[in-house]
């Protein structure tokens, strides 16, 4: 047996030459990226027995995925709560085998820029290591999928999402059946210009008349430090109490307040509102008015919003918790009422029955933040705000 010690440069050199020498190619790594030497790969997938990579966090070049589609024994590996991190290279030709086992993925960084350290066996295949290094990569096979059109895309529309992002620690596969016909649903892969003719339809209402209420509130949330500094009638506004007394001789008549939800019948959150609450406001306070909109956040109103209802005939429900969240942040959450609850639990792949205020993060945000049209930049011109409010605008699709 021979032995040597390859570091990323070497590497590189060394993996060309084996993938043409050799008839048996066998690979597992945590993460691969497209590129020459990975051409080379692709030139020989004939040769291929067994090579999976991982796609933990994202990592894996989503054009080296689609370079996968269709190839016989090629896959990647997804296991619940563990991440693929193996780095191993095989390569045997009858009874001659050469290994490479070390530190260096399957990207760039691995094989060039990184400083690495990879050992190089060449010894006769039938050599114990080799069984070993056999069983090892058999063993991956419960938890490997071949990569088909559906995976490929699905992967490419997450992996472009996370590279502006912290990255997930796990793409959502096929093979996660519920969680992945969330995010493989139609709603999710619109892309802008498609979401803005769905929106602009707008079948009940008129879009032009929702974007002046939303405007309106948005200069109400500017201009008060906390929720607490605005008016009866604005709170009212915002929490979407459409009765006449709400609004006479406050200005707010000629806006549809009762548009993204009314509440007009949640009798104990519109006496909340009637008394301006002190945890009502603490709780619309927890959520920034600017920037990112994390989950603790959203955990924070949800509790204190919670909190409001102790005593009252009603506890706070979904739909009264989420028109406050939506007309603060229209860029991040959705009023769920019940005009709209039903479409969008179809959109989403749940059960409407199902959906609750601790579990709206889960079921709605999260989905949509993988959305095409959610992550597409900033538009320039009339539909800028329209983008600043593209949450909140799904009850302009979804609401029947």
């Amino acid at each position: 047996m021979k032995v040597s010690v390859l570091d990323a440069k070497a590497l590189r050199k060394a993996l060309p030459r084996l993938i043409a020498k050799h008839d048996q190619i066998y690979m597992a790594v945590a993460w691969a990226h497209a590129g020459s030497v990975a051409d080379k790969l692709i030139e020989n997938k004939h040769k291929f027995r067994s090579v999976t990579v991982g796609l933990d966090f994202c990592a894996t070049d989503p054009d080296f995925v689609d370079s996968l589609r269709k190839v016989p024994n090629a896959y990647v590996f997804k296991q619940s709560g563990a991440c693929f991190h193996p780095k191993i290279y095989l390569f045997v030709t009858g009874q001659n085998a050469e290994a490479i086992v070390g530190s260096a993925n399957f990207t760039s960084g691995g094989l060039g820029s990184n400083v690495e350290a990879c050992l190089h066996l060449s010894c006769d295949a039938g050599e114990a290591v080799i069984s070993e290094l056999l069983a090892t990569l058999e063993s991956y096979a419960p938890d490997r999928q071949p990569v088909t059109k559906q995976l490929a895309e699905a992967y490419r529309r997450q992996a472009d999402i996370a590279a502006s992002r912290p990255r997930p620690p796990s793409p959502i596969l096929p093979s996660d059946k519920a969680e992945f016909q969330r995010i493989d649903s139609d709603l999710l892969k619109m892309d802008w210009s498609a979401f803005m003719h769905e929106a602009r339809k707008d079948p009940n209402h008129h879009f032009e008349t929702r974007m002046r209420f939303l405007r309106y509130l948005q200069t109400l949330f500017a201009r008060a430090q906390s929720f607490d500094a605005l008016t009866v009638s604005e709170w009212k506004a915002v929490a979407g109490i459409v009765h006449p007394d709400a609004v006479a001789d406050s200005g707010l008549e000629k806006y549809q307040i009762g548009w993204f939800g009314s509440m007009q019948g949640s009798g104990s959150f519109t006496k909340l509102i009637a008394n301006k609450d002190g945890r009502i406001a603490k709780a619309i306070d927890c959520i920034p008015r600017r920037g990112p909109v994390a989950e603790n956040d959203f955990n924070r109103f949800c509790a204190l919003f919670e909190s409001a209802f102790v005593g009252s005939a009603r506890v706070g429900r979904t739909p009264t918790a989420t028109r406050l969240l939506a007309m603060k942040r229209p860029d991040t959450f959705v009023c769920v009422n019940n005009g709209n609850k039903s479409s969008l639990a179809e959109a989403l792949h749940f059960s409407p029955s199902t959906l609750r205020l601790d579990n709206y993060w889960e079921r709605i945000i999260e989905p949509i933040r993988l959305a095409q049209w959610y992550n597409a930049p900033r538009p320039e011109g009339n539909d800028a705000e329209a983008w600043d409010g593209r949450a909140a605008l799904l009850d302009a699709i979804y609401y029947h």
